[in-house]
């Protein structure tokens, strides 16, 4: 009984005869549409997921009944394109709430995926909609088109998302694939081999070489889209028979702090800091607040992942694998060994999909396509952070950690840190931390690294140095 509702479902709206037939509201009360607004001012991108994301959550729960996607944009990252198309047909599959895309101008690239996951489609006398096909940047910098892997997979998605609302597959897929030869004849859109094949009378949709990119009267007239007005969007035709039509936006704090943590950029900058702030705690422990600043970055890191749900539980495991076997070879097992260098890769393996939102859905190959480029895009902004980072270090730094480490009584100066080693063996000490097995110890008035001779040693016991391993003294209790 279920597939056969599901069934008049679909066939009701296929037909596509009156949109205004199907489209649910109530006739004589008051009528709440969910409205997500995606504009020019930046392009398609995680963020944009982000938004969509929460926006159809909360619609959900105040009870609309359909959702207008304002549609102005060049288009933008792929992938986020491909989640959002996801997102907005499984609302209208699974939750009945129908999506009508309004192309107020633009919905180019990314754009036009977006509005071929909508249910109903509005334009504008002026609206543009196409040219679909996936780009990366090469090697010299120039854009170029990406792997026949991409098309494909793109090509499909246009494909089902065409036939998912009764319009022509075709038309969708000439948007992503320029070789593609698509002519009128006899009322009938057909897919030609070659251009040899072009019949006098044949109306010529898409030549070859060209990605098809269809003006308002086009997207008219081969049933892409259902109404055109050049109205404000609620005095449309289509909408204005719905009585008391209140469009309802979704604006939440959380949503433009998540996608501001979640730009390429910051959560780069974030993980530069964090390892910097690392590094110090590691080299200079005791300090506590350069480690509660690294906590704080992988905080927020995993916070801004997490809300987007590009990750699971599996890249925090990793990342926390890998630093629970670096502390174990620094502080238990002291010298760098196969442990440590295990779990260093770990970390950085983490690190990695921490910064690639959706790494898990990449498919690399030796030829250039979508994937690697958004990881050489991940990359540059993560490298290029560090680098930034380093050279405030190295020149501006040094002399405020330098100035900073001298007021504190457990870090050690470069005076005080040189070791005499025949002087020192036999030599009485205090320890200033807990010996776990390394920590500081304090020989008159000097203070020193030390490590205990395989003991827990606690704060204040009275030790005797008894070696040197390296750099460090070697320790035991008396």
């Amino acid at each position: 009984m279920k597939i056969f509702f599901l069934f008049l479902f679909f066939f009701s709206f296929e037909l596509k005869a009156d949109p205004l037939a199907t489209l649910p509201f109530n006739p004589k009360g008051s009528n709440r549409a969910g409205y997500i607004k995606i504009s020019p001012d930046r392009p398609i991108d995680q963020s944009t997921y982000l938004e969509v994301k929460f926006a159809l959550e909360h619609f959900k729960t105040v009870g609309i009944s359909f959702i207008v996607l304002d549609l102005n944009t060049p288009g933008g990252e792929i992938f986020a394109a491909m989640h959002i198309a996801d997102l907005l047909h499984k609302i209208d599959l699974y939750d009945h709430i129908p999506v009508v895309a309004w192309i107020d101008n633009w919905a180019i690239s990314a754009g036009a995926m977006l509005a071929y996951s909508c249910r109903y489609i509005g334009i504008v006398p002026t609206a543009s909609m196409g040219a679909a096909e996936p780009v990366t940047v090469g090697s010299d910098g120039k854009m170029e088109t990406a792997s026949e892997k991409v098309n494909s997979a793109l090509r499909a998605e246009m494909v089902n998302l065409a036939n998912l609302y009764g319009r022509d597959p075709l038309i969708a897929e000439a948007m992503v694939d320029k070789d593609l030869i698509v002519v009128k004849r006899n009322e009938q859109i057909i897919k030609l081999g070659e251009e040899n094949e072009i019949q006098e009378g044949d109306l010529i949709i898409s030549g070859k070489g060209k990605l098809l990119t269809l003006n308002a009267k086009e997207l008219l007239a081969y049933g892409v889209a259902d109404f055109e007005s050049d109205n404000p969007l609620l005095e449309t035709p289509f909408f204005a028979e719905i009585p008391h039509l209140e469009l309802i936006p979704y604006k939440n704090w959380k949503v433009d702090f998540f996608s501001f943590l979640s730009h390429p950029s910051v959560a780069s900058l974030l993980m530069g800091v964090m390892l910097l702030c690392g590094y110090l705690e590691f080299n200079h422990p005791g300090l506590i607040i350069p480690g509660a600043i690294a906590g704080l970055c992988l905080g927020l890191i995993l916070l801004s992942h997490f809300s987007i749900q590009t990750i699971g539980f599996l890249e925090p495991l990793i990342f926390f694998l890998g630093l629970g076997l670096l502390l174990v070879e620094l502080f238990v097992l002291p010298g760098f060994g196969v442990i440590g260098i295990f779990g260093a890769a770990l970390m950085l393996f983490g690190l990695f999909t921490l910064t690639v939102p959706f790494w898990h859905e990449m498919h690399f190959s030796l030829n250039p396509h979508l994937a690697s480029g958004i990881l050489v895009e991940r990359i540059a902004y993560f490298s290029l952070t560090l680098l930034v980072l380093l050279l405030l270090f190295l020149f501006f730094g040094r002399p405020l950690f330098h100035r900073f480490l001298s007021k504190n009584r457990l870090i050690l100066t470069d005076q005080e840190s040189a070791v005499h080693e025949e002087s020192l063996i036999g030599t009485r000490a205090v320890a200033m931390t807990e010996l776990r097995p390394s920590g500081k110890i304090q020989i008159a008035t000097h203070l020193y690294d030390a490590l205990s001779d395989r003991e827990f040693i606690e704060k204040g016991a009275l030790l005797l140095v008894v070696r040197h391993e390296g750099q460090k003294i070697v320790v035991k209790k008396i």
